[in-house]
């Protein structure tokens, strides 16, 4: 309860003071201590070191460095940026955010019969950001989010369910619907089928029994598949969309791309939904590749490696979202 107070009371410290400063100043700020904090060592730069050399090993070593501090420099400034979107600078920065491929998003909603798509994503740019830019042009969102791993919310996750739920500052905004990941299939259908588009990232590590092993980097990945069966069942088209910082730090772009061509038969066959899981999985890897100074390579991603252990499966796979 008291550690529960402290974050909070942090939390709220660091907003005053991100209040406090133009958001240049702020992210000049971030992007000095996520230098720093590579300088220093701090906790997880040789885990992204060892990512990095185990997923672009053609990459030359100097090269790779310059990654390690682009990846903590970008979740320096997504942290002052989240805070600030707490704030009045809200609608500033949403403003900074331009957004590409609304056309695909209305083409796969009028393809569905519900008007519902599954739009899936990555921990790749700031995606909350982006999220919020959705919701502040009045789109429908329902997000699939990990949620906190105790009986009680943390701070940071108690922040992230109060920003997700506001609308934003532009005409038409709406608040986002959250479902928390793991308990989603029901609240997932009645959101497509209420035509809504229901945003889930699909690249982190997925236990045996929630996914399929597909390639990502060159290695086998085990990914989460009851998004993909959910959208077979119910018929809706998948989308992916992404965001990214724009080279100077201050703008973003987020992309929507055209629906996937995935398998109907995900919804009863285990090897076609494997497959759609990995198309999936590709687009990620693709967006990823293009910017991977902006990934949380900070992440266990390969932590469940295949083995003697039998693979769930389609029964497996369908069980959770």
């Amino acid at each position: 309860m008291i550690r529960a107070r402290v974050s909070r009371a942090g939390l709220a410290g660091l907003t005053w003071l991100a209040e406090r400063m133009s958001i240049g100043t702020a992210l000049a700020l971030a992007t000095g201590i996520g230098r720093l904090w590579v300088f220093v060592g701090g906790p997880r730069t040789r885990r992204v070191r060892e990512a990095l050399a185990a997923a672009l090993p053609a990459l030359p070593p100097r090269e790779r460095e310059q990654l390690v501090r682009q990846v903590f420099v970008h979740l320096a400034r997504g942290l002052v940026e989240l805070l600030l979107l707490r704030g009045r600078q809200r609608e500033t920065l949403l403003a900074r955010v331009e957004v590409t491929g609304l056309d695909h998003l209305a083409a796969a909603s009028r393809a569905s019969a519900s008007g519902g798509v599954l739009v899936v994503s990555a921990h790749l740019g700031n995606w909350e950001l982006g999220c919020a830019k959705l919701a502040a042009l009045g789109i429908p969102i329902s997000v699939v989010h990990h949620g906190s791993r105790g009986p009680r919310p943390s701070a940071l996750d108690q922040a992230l369910h109060e920003l997700r739920g506001r609308a934003g500052g532009e005409t038409g905004g709406v608040p986002v619907e959250q479902i928390p990941m793991g308990r989603a299939g029901l609240s997932g259908v009645r959101a497509l089928r209420a035509g809504r588009r229901l945003l889930v990232l699909l690249d982190q590590n997925a236990g045996r029994e929630e996914g399929v092993f597909v390639d990502f980097f060159g290695r086998p990945a085990c990914t989460r598949s009851g998004p993909i069966t959910l959208a077979a069942l119910c018929g809706v088209p998948v989308v992916p969309a992404f965001i990214r910082r724009e080279p100077g730090g201050h703008r973003h772009c987020l992309e929507i791309q055209p629906a996937l061509d995935l398998e109907a038969a995900a919804a009863s066959d285990v090897e076609a939904l494997r497959r759609s899981v990995q198309r999936v999985t590709q687009a990620i890897e693709e967006a990823v590749r293009r910017e991977p100074g902006q990934w949380i390579w900070t992440h266990r991603r390969w932590r469940t490696r295949p083995g003697a252990a039998v693979d769930p499966g389609f029964a497996g796979s369908r069980a959770r979202v």
